[in-house]
C-alpha cells in the first residue's frame, strides 16, 4: 500500500476531526444494513437499518470515508428496492468503504 495515500487519509481525519469511535459506529451501522439486506431483502428492517446507518454516517465530517459509506448506502437502497440480497456493485462498494476506513485510520 502506498504510504502517501495512508498519510493523506490520516491527515484528512485529523483535519476534519472524525474520531475512531464515530467511524466505527458508522461502519457498524452500515454493516448491519448490509446484513439485514442479505437476510431479507424486502423486509422493512432493511429500511430501518438504512435510516440508522444514514444517521450514523451523517455524524461524520465530509471526506472520502463519509462519501464511500454514503455510496454504499445508496447501493443498499437500490438492492432493497429491487428485492435482491446483493449485487456485484454492492460488493465493490463494501470493499471501497472498508478500504477508505482503513486508509483513514
Amino acid at each position: 500500500m502506498d504510504g502517501r495515500i495512508h498519510q493523506q487519509g490520516r491527515a484528512e481525519r485529523d483535519r476534519r476531526g472524525a474520531s475512531d469511535r464515530e467511524v466505527s459506529r458508522a461502519l457498524r451501522a452500515v454493516y448491519f444494513a448490509v446484513a439485514a439486506l442479505r437476510h431479507a431483502p424486502r423486509s422493512p428492517q432493511v429500511t430501518r437499518a438504512i435510516s440508522e446507518a444514514s444517521t450514523a454516517v451523517g455524524t461524520l465530517p465530509g471526506g472520502f470515508v463519509a462519501e464511500a459509506l454514503y455510496r454504499l448506502l445508496g447501493t443498499i437502497e437500490d438492492c432493497h428496492r429491487a428485492g435482491t440480497a446483493g449485487s456485484t456493485r454492492l460488493d465493490e462498494r463494501w470493499r471501497t468503504a472498508t478500504a477508505a476506513v482503513r486508509l483513514a485510520g
